[in-house]
């Protein structure tokens, strides 16, 4: 569930390369539950560098099912000619149990990715003890790690590629497509499809989310979690190129999964 929730929430952001400073707040649902969760995202320059932070987790119910889980995502890098150009990704994942942190370090000029990873795992265990007479609890920690350099080359992570997809909406004219690998996409060629839909299908879409402006996006990632219909994910973006609303169709066991923007503050330039 939880790796639906922060990759939703991933996607949820559309695109400005314009924005010094912008943030916005994003309430995650389920058709069948209603609200089960909600994420913080900001956008920020520092003259050439940038920074994107996406904090994301369950709530009521749905956080004590899913043990408090939460994760955090951070892109860092540089702009040049309005693109950004990670150097840094980082990926946080907590809850009552575990933790697992996982880095991506690009190397511009050959855009190799090394990927770090670290994993530490709360394990529980209870026997009687007759001395005392009652059930003791043991916990035992299991920590592992890895090093490897990622099977593909990638230009971009998973949040600066939506925070690039202006550009790349203005090389695919509707009807078409275009695959992207992606630093923290799922698999060994880690691609992303997206495609700006034509025809029945943006009409489809457009039903769904009538609040659009035309501006109709789908995006594929490779992801087991994603056991939708097509594993196809809507995103409705505004004049600016920031995700109003997100919406993932018949999620096996759940129906439809939306993220839609509550608030959002910021500066255009």
């Amino acid at each position: 569930m939880m790796r639906l929730l922060n990759l939703i929430t991933a996607l949820v952001l559309g695109s400005t390369l314009n924005a010094a400073s912008i943030s916005a707040k994003y309430d995650i649902s389920f058709s069948v539950f209603g609200k089960i969760g909600e994420a913080t995202v900001s956008f920020k320059t520092y003259g050439k560098f940038y920074h994107i932070y996406i904090d994301g987790g369950l709530s009521g119910t749905a956080a004590s099912i899913g043990q408090n889980r939460r994760e955090v995502h951070e892109s860092f890098g540089v702009i040049e000619n309005g693109i950004l150009k990670p150097e840094l990704y980082k990926k946080i994942r907590r809850s009552d149990h575990r933790h697992e942190d996982t880095y991506y370090v690009f190397d511009p000029d050959s855009h190799n990715v090394q990927k770090f990873r670290f994993r530490q795992k709360n394990i529980y265990k209870s026997h009687f003890n007759w001395s005392k007479m009652k059930n003791v609890e043991t916990m035992t920690v299991e920590k592992s790690d890895s090093l490897e350099t990622l099977p593909y080359k990638a230009e971009n992570d998973l949040l600066s590629l939506f925070f690039n997809v202006r550009t790349l909406l203005g090389e695919i004219p509707q009807g078409s497509e275009k695959s992207e690998t992606t630093a923290g996409a799922k698999g060994e060629k880690g691609e992303i499809t997206i495609t700006n839909p034509a025809g029945k299908k943006r009409k489809e879409i457009a039903k769904l989310m009538p609040d659009n402006e035309d501006r109709l996006v789908t995006v594929v990632i490779n992801q087991d979690i994603f056991q939708s219909d097509k594993g196809e994910l809507y995103i409705n973006l505004d004049a600016d190129y920031l995700a109003k609303e997100a919406m993932l169709k018949d999620v096996l066991l759940f129906g439809d999964v939306r993220g839609k923007r509550v608030w959002q503050k910021g500066e255009i330039r």
